[in-house]
């Protein structure tokens, strides 16, 4: 079986929003994440363990529909 992509096919644009977001203040790090994917007040980084800083960005919007979705 072969997959067949048309690139003349426009792609679908999805809906953007300003987002409240969590990123690192590390200046050698680039990690971030949405705050409605996190599980704490504060977060910390995953890749460097510092502790994130709140801030927001343009993303396409995704609802985050988990029953564990409970900040502690």
């Amino acid at each position: 079986m072969y997959l067949y992509y048309s690139r003349k096919r426009p792609l679908e644009e999805l809906p953007e929003e300003i987002t409240a977001i969590w990123t690192c203040p590390g200046e050698n790090c680039k990690g971030w994440m949405r705050d409605n994917f996190t599980f704490s007040i504060v977060p910390i980084c995953p890749q460097c363990n510092a502790e994130m800083v709140r801030s927001e960005k343009m993303l396409a919007t995704i609802e985050n529909t988990s029953p564990n979705q409970l900040k502690v």
